[in-house]
């Protein structure tokens, strides 16, 4: 009896706290703590993963679609001919702390990588080449042979390419590294900053070209300067069994597409020492460049030479860029840009609207962002290459 009548005492005092609850409580039932569960459901960004020991992080790429491939470039600087970096692949779902990269894919010892992208081979596969932008070094390119010094003018040396093995160069390589397959470099081209390649394996390169320009009053008479372009390369000879495949590419069988170029310029669909480049396939294709010089993200034409759909300066956000240096853009054309001086990363629709901010969570150790030069995104996940704190980020959106 007495223990019938202890149950429901407990019982009736489990019914006042159920009745206490219901009037302004919280009483929660089993079913709603759930461990590790996501709360709440707003597709807000979650740091997942905070990766230590990444120094000399330069470029990210995440290869989208079926097997999913995520590469990190690392360049540690340097002043003579020794190896300045490195490209290797990492699982996407480690853990936070100190990574290591997966054993047997990757491309070490380079020159002087600054950036890689993923593209088609130029012979009808969409997405199975890695192509890194090796920025060589122009000043130990051009040395006086007879000196070795970059400045040196003696013996009527005047600034020519003297060693063409450390001119800067697009290298290509299959999804699991391996040798090179193929290389090329453009002798027009002074100096490079980024890459990108296209479904159909051609490859954008942009930084100073050198032109000449015609005088406004006579225009027989030609300036020789330097400006900032994007350029397109294609596979093979500019014209079918005419060797070299294009004089001012020594050395490869590719050549310059002289039917597409972004020129330098003030206005949309023109660029000033543009540096992130993209392509992405998204609603017909289309090009993305940060234009570091204008402090835009622009979304070009892929079909017509210096044409722009739109221009983002970050003021839908209320902070304009500040030194953007990268963006990317995932299978939905949904936009990502690595804001750099204003130390963040955001995310824009397909028609260039503002939607969120990607790094509102601190990373692992509860800093911010520091310097954030690259990212790299597909639908669900980001990952931010932050210099400043020799580590990337991983960050899943919420569902």
């Amino acid at each position: 009896m007495r223990r019938a009548t202890a149950i429901l005492l407990l019982l009736s005092a489990g019914a006042l706290a159920a009745l206490s609850a219901g009037c302004g409580g919280a009483y929660k039932l089993p079913t709603e703590t759930r461990r590790d569960r996501v709360i709440p459901s707003d597709k807000s960004y979650q740091m997942i993963a905070t990766w230590t020991g990444m120094a000399g992080i330069r470029d990210i790429l995440l290869t989208q679609g079926a097997g999913t491939q995520l590469f990190l470039l690392f360049n540690h600087g340097g002043a003579g001919t020794a190896p300045r970096g490195e490209v290797f692949s990492y699982a996407r779902s480690k853990p936070t702390g100190p990574q290591a990269p997966i054993p047997g894919i990757g491309f070490p010892t380079l020159f002087n990588p600054v950036a890689l992208c993923s593209g088609g081979d130029g012979a009808g596969a969409a997405n199975n080449r890695i192509y890194v932008l090796d920025q060589g070094d122009t000043c130990l390119a051009r040395a006086n042979p007879g000196s070795g010094a970059c400045g040196d003018t003696t013996g009527r040396w005047n600034f020519r390419i003297s060693d063409l093995g450390l001119y800067w160069r697009v290298r290509e390589y299959g999804l699991l590294g391996g040798d090179t397959l193929s290389t090329f470099t453009d002798t027009t081209m002074a100096f490079v900053n980024g890459v990108a390649a296209d479904a159909q394996g051609r490859v954008y390169v942009s930084g100073l070209a050198i032109v000449y320009l015609a005088d406004p009053v006579d225009p027989r008479i030609l300036t020789r300067t330097q400006q900032w372009r994007i350029r397109r390369y294609l596979h093979g000879p500019r014209y079918p069994g005419i060797v070299p495949a294009d004089r001012l590419m020594p050395g490869a069988n590719w050549h310059r597409d002289t039917t597409w170029v972004v020129e330098e310029g003030s206005g949309i669909g023109t660029v000033v020492d543009p540096r992130g480049i993209f392509w992405g396939p998204y609603g017909g294709s289309a090009f993305f460049a940060s234009d570091f010089g204008k402090n835009w993200i622009q979304k070009l034409s892929d079909q017509t030479s210096s044409t722009g759909f739109y221009q983002l300066d970050g003021s839908q956000t209320g902070t304009t860029f500040n030194g953007a240096l990268d963006v990317t853009v995932d299978l939905q054309g949904y936009l990502y840009i690595a804001d750099t001086g204003n130390r963040r990363v955001l995310r824009y629709d397909p028609d260039g609207l503002y939607v969120q901010r990607v790094d509102v969570e601190t990373d692992a150790s509860g800093n911010p962002l520091a310097d954030p030069v690259a990212l790299a995104a597909d639908d669900s996940l980001a990952f931010v290459g932050d210099a400043g704190a020799a580590q990337v980020i991983r960050y899943k959106r919420r569902p």
